[in-house]
């Protein structure tokens, strides 16, 4: 009766997806220390649709604050952000903020519009800064894009979407707070949908490879999506086929066990 065992321990452990590359970076030198230059960050530039939370300081308080992202939630129509939308970053809610319409615009009290698309948020903090500069004394300009977010969904802890108040959230960091890839996730095949400049891209993106650390799509961009693709494990695990074949070898063993009592028996 020993080769029915058999059978049945080899069926088991031909019938489980085992569970290999989970690793992240690998191949990295990490011995005894390494350094490496961060020359893949770049910082964000304002497109069509964002909205810029702006707060403006200066020596006239009252004129300023007719700038500041909380006049501008009701002049452009701006809402704060609501949900269980995660955040990520210096702040723990959206502000509500100057919105760039379709001609690359925000339109400012005073000084209506101003043209901010296709600049980064230190350029564009300039030009605001000069351009009402005749209605306020010294004023100190400080922005950032308000409805800054990032999608992450797939096979992730918690999928969810990320409201992100800094300029410098990475694919790493990003995942984390979505909970991480889960044991059946596909860390070398996760895809990034990136929209920039009215144009759709996509990237594969290899969490195991050391050479994402150096990667121009290692740092995030405003409306960014990842995409964990789902491993074979976690469909075989529920599929039929591996139910169907969990039930037969509980009822062949449930038969043995039987058999064997019996032959003791009898």
């Amino acid at each position: 009766m020993k080769k029915p065992y058999l059978l049945i321990l080899f069926l088991f452990l031909f019938s489980c997806s085992p569970y290999t590359n989970s690793q992240y970076f690998q191949g990295l030198d990490r011995n005894p220390e390494l350094n490496h230059k961060i020359n893949n960050f770049s910082p964000q530039v304002i497109q069509i649709g964002d909205e810029l939370a702006l707060q403006v300081k200066s020596l006239s308080p009252e004129g300023s604050a007719i700038f500041n992202s909380g006049a501008a939630g009701s002049i452009s129509g701006s809402s704060p952000s609501t949900g269980d939308e995660s955040s990520a970053g210096s702040g723990s809610k959206r502000e509500p903020g100057w919105l760039v319409n379709k001609n690359g615009e925000i339109e400012l009290p005073l000084v209506h519009t101003i043209k901010v698309a296709g600049l980064t948020v230190e350029e564009a903090e300039k030009v605001i800064q000069k351009a009402i500069t005749p209605f306020v004394k010294e004023p100190l300009v400080t922005l950032y894009i308000s409805n800054f977010k990032v999608t992450v969904i797939g096979d992730v802890g918690h999928p969810t979407v990320l409201n992100i108040t800094t300029d410098n959230v990475s694919i790493p960091q990003a995942l984390s707070l979505a909970g991480d890839i889960t044991a059946s996730g596909k860390r070398d095949n996760i895809l990034l949908i990136r929209e920039i400049n009215g144009e759709r891209k996509y990237v594969n993106i290899d969490m195991t490879s050391s050479k994402l650390l150096e990667s121009p799509y290692y740092y995030l961009k405003n409306n960014d999506m990842l995409y964990v693709e789902e491993g074979r494990g976690k469909f075989i695990s529920i599929s039929p086929v591996r139910q169907n074949l969990s039930i037969f070898l509980s009822l062949v063993s449930f038969i043995i066990v039987l058999l064997e009592v019996a032959r003791h028996k009898f």
